[in-house]
């Protein structure tokens, strides 16, 4: 009898190419996404679209021709078939990737490489506040054409190897609850080493975060680690987070509405005070960032009311408000990813596009392979979830190295999922063999 593969031994290749993205992918924002790209290639080439379909391959290919039909009929052609690139390529990029994960350990596995790959990016966080000479550039050829200056902004901030801050503040933030969950030895398959390097990448990513002064990512970190404190069900933490968060409410805000706060506002950093209050007081200089971004949304919606259903095209956004006079103050988009898709391609694209989402996690969640990842399922859904809810105040999707990993985790998830369903087949042709 001849020896015949098994699936996973055919993908080695594709496999080891997989890990070697997860390993580099914070290294360039151009090279990666080429990489990734041919991939995704190689795959559809080799096995065929049969191989990759699945029922969320399917709305995948649905979603994507809507947004072609969009674009076609689009305010500008040219840039609104240049901003397909954020969403197809992805799109095709997690097909495949649900493709080649099949098991727990493989799940696993991607995920620790992804919070190792993470290191890069805080500690060059934390080589650009310890030189603090912004007048240093590095060469920007290993990245992209944005200069990467060895120091704090102007405005005390640091973005690490991004082109901005926020870009860096949710990288980081995407990571670090997987992170967490490595770090605190709830994975019990990785060795104690791994689990170190998890608890140094921690350490790393929260001081970056926090020197990213993006409020954004603070209030979404927190909301993180209750809830995976929620899903520990350690009731003392939930609560500690809790309270920490009214706390600091208070003696930022209570000030502002007569509620007092003013001797713990004093024991809290000055720059960290201002950052959040500036959310809200409009005399503070910060606060044209809340201004010019309630000034972009007031425009999205009404776009959005004038053609909810083909949209406008996507990333036209800043063309059509040029081309009618409207002052969107600087700003380059909408500020809000979910309005960019009802913008540029509709409301129903926008509803494909969550759809898509939900189904993803929640039949990931329910999945029988799902159970035997130690609870990293539910951790990587808690970090898709905030990755997504950063998009509620900026769209930094437009970087890929953030597209390629929000994508690459969804379509981990889904590998299980769709195994698990195969697995389940294998079983009743077995037990039922003159069926």
């Amino acid at each position: 009898m001849f020896w015949k593969p098994t699936e996973e031994q055919k993908l080695q290749l594709e496999w080891k190419w997989l890990q070697s993205i997860a390993i580099f992918l914070p290294v360039s924002n151009v090279f990666m996404p080429f990489f990734a790209a041919l991939l995704a290639l190689l795959v559809s080439f080799r096995y065929g679209w049969k191989a990759i379909a699945t029922p969320v391959t399917r709305a995948y290919f649905g979603l994507s021709v809507w947004m072609i039909l969009t674009t076609i009929i689009a305010f500008n052609f040219g840039t609104a078939a240049g901003g397909l690139a954020n969403f197809l390529p992805y799109f095709l990029l997690a097909a495949t990737t649900s493709f080649i994960i099949r098991t727990p350990t493989q799940f696993v596995q991607i995920l620790w490489l992804l919070v190792f790959s993470s290191i890069f990016v805080s500690g060059f966080g934390i080589l650009q506040a310890i030189i603090n000479r912004p007048d240093w550039i590095f060469p920007k050829v290993f990245f992209d054409s944005y200069p990467i200056p060895m120091g704090f902004s102007p405005d005390r901030r640091i973005q690490s190897i991004f082109g901005h801050f926020n870009e860096a503040a949710v990288y980081l933030l995407t990571i670090i609850p997987i992170t967490f969950h490595f770090a605190v030895g709830k994975v019990k398959s990785i060795s104690k080493a791994q689990k170190w390097i998890a608890l140094i990448a921690l350490s790393l990513a929260i001081c970056v975060l926090i020197l990213t002064s993006s409020r954004n990512a603070w209030v979404l970190a927190i909301l993180g680690f209750v809830a995976i404190s929620l899903y520990y069900r350690q009731w003392k933490l939930v609560g500690g987070f809790g309270l920490a968060m009214l706390l600091i409410a208070w003696a930022v805000f209570g000030q502002k509405f007569g509620l007092g706060g003013e001797w713990l506002r004093s024991l809290l950093p000055e720059g960290f005070v201002n950052r959040l209050t500036s959310t809200v007081d409009p005399k503070l200089g910060d606060y044209a960032s809340t201004a010019d971004r309630l000034n972009a949304w007031q425009f999205a919606l009404s776009l959005i009311s004038q053609h909810p259903i083909q949209g406008w095209g996507l990333r036209n956004f800043p063309l059509i408000a040029q081309s009618i006079g409207y002052d969107l103050r600087g700003l380059p988009h909408e500020h809000n990813f979910f309005m960019a898709i009802a913008v540029g391609s509709g409301i129903p694209a926008l509803l494909g596009f969550v759809t898509i989402i939900i189904w993803t996690i929640w039949t990931s969640l329910r999945s029988v392979l799902a159970q035997q990842t130690e609870g990293t399922i539910v951790i990587v859904a808690i970090s898709i979830i905030l990755c997504l809810l950063s998009g509620w105040l900026d769209i930094v999707f437009y970087e890929p190295r953030i597209s390629i990993l929000l994508w690459l985790l969804l379509g981990s998830m889904y590998g299980l999922a769709k195994s698990s369903q195969l697995t389940q087949i294998d079983e009743v042709s077995r037990s039922n063999p003159q069926s």
